[in-house]
């Protein structure tokens, strides 16, 4: 069965860009990945949204507050 193209759970995607503390984009941390952890700690570090890379030219912008609040 072939996954979800939009389906970010189903795989772990890179973390590019994270908005929050300064109320700006900011560049995140290397090898940063979209994980439950991850998304937990950005969020108590005041991080809101995050830029994900989802293929290899495509990016997209998410809430980690919603993803976090999906995870309770």
């Amino acid at each position: 069965m072939p996954r979800k193209r939009n389906d970010l759970a189903a795989r772990s995607v890179r973390i590019t860009e994270l908005y929050g503390k300064d109320l700006r984009w900011t560049n995140a941390e290397r090898g940063l990945r979209l994980t439950p952890e991850a998304i937990a700690r950005l969020t108590a570090e005041g991080y809101t949204m995050a830029t994900v890379r989802t293929g290899m030219w495509r990016t997209r912008r998410i809430s980690l507050l919603r993803l976090e609040q999906k995870q309770h």
